[in-house]
């Protein structure tokens, strides 16, 4: 069965549907999700069509300003294509994606990366952990579908992946061309970000240093500075190649007696702990929504959520 006939299943497509309903389940009465669900029985025959015909396009996305933030929203049904493209994708990619990039489900997560990173310390002098800049709005399109084309044989999922790649924004009745970059909120983005540096995990394993991945935020640990050095040089290269570039603020290098934060946490040889950074991220976020005089129940749940 070709990828395409695998998104197109109504297994697929089922559990997108399910997965897209629950998404916007709180969304206002006139988002286009609740049109979707009341004409389901009959969109979704003309929707397997058209991905098996290989003539489903992707619409303008729209383009929501807030005070603190700008989101760019896919059409409900452009949210479930995604979906359905990400569950089959994820199936088929994941045996070539590292297992030191935790973010791909399956990889243990960030607490996973934690604890590896604390076993590890004992054994290793030196650190040097950071990450790209702009990840997703950096990410080059050509290189990427470089690297798809490697994995994935099937022109109508290819064409698909182009389209939300190359993906026009509106708002306010103007239109814009995206050239550059993978859209945030989207299912099919952590997958993307996941491959994109795969060719840095490949050859960070060669080293035989420890090193882990979450997203595009990596650490990598070292008995010496001569391999240390020698790791640095290998990240840069590659990042070159990629047409990316490490964030000049999130990047250390140093000794890991000298302590140093990743994902989150401190890690320090008195012992770990929430980074000071997390903890006034967190209590700015409280403070803005309090300020907003946002429900505290709501504020309850989005505690949870981070």
């Amino acid at each position: 069965m070709q990828l395409i006939e695998q998104v197109a299943s109504d297994e697929n497509i089922d559990q997108a549907f399910l997965w897209i309903c629950l998404k916007r389940k709180e969304h206002s009465h006139n988002n286009d999700v609740w049109n979707l669900r009341r004409h389901w029985q009959t969109v979704k025959p003309n929707l397997q069509k058209q991905l098996l015909d290989g003539t489903y396009q992707f619409s303008a996305q729209q383009e929501i300003r807030f005070d603190t933030e700008t989101i760019e929203l896919w059409a409900s049904l452009d949210a479930l294509v995604l979906k359905a493209i990400t569950l089959v994708l994820t199936r088929h990619l994941k045996p070539h994606i590292s297992n030191q990039c935790v973010h791909v489900k399956g990889n243990g997560g960030g607490k996973e990366a934690v604890r590896q990173i604390t076993r590890q310390l004992k054994d290793n002098s030196f650190v040097f952990r950071s990450d790209v800049k702009g990840y997703y709005a950096s990410i080059d399109h050509h290189t990427l579908m470089e690297q798809l084309r490697c994995y994935i044989d099937d022109s109508r999922v290819i064409i698909l992946i182009w389209d939300y790649l190359n993906r026009t924004v509106q708002f306010g009745g103007l239109y814009r061309d995206i050239k550059r970059g993978i859209s945030l909120g989207c299912p099919l983005s952590p997958l993307i970000g996941a491959l994109y540096l795969k060719l840095m995990d490949d050859r960070m394993e060669k080293t035989g240093l420890f090193y882990v991945r979450f997203m595009d935020d990596w650490i990598v640990l070292s008995p010496n500075r001569w391999k240390l050095k020698k790791a640095i040089q290998i990240v840069n290269q590659t990042l070159n190649e990629l047409k990316v570039e490490k964030h000049p603020d999130k990047t250390f290098i140093g000794r890991i007696a000298k302590g140093f934060d990743f994902l989150g946490y401190s890690f320090e040889p008195k012992g770990l702990s929430i980074a000071p950074k997390t903890l006034a991220n967190f209590l700015d976020r409280m403070t803005q929504l309090y300020e907003q005089g946002v429900d505290h129940r709501r504020i309850g749940k989005r505690k949870g959520k981070r």
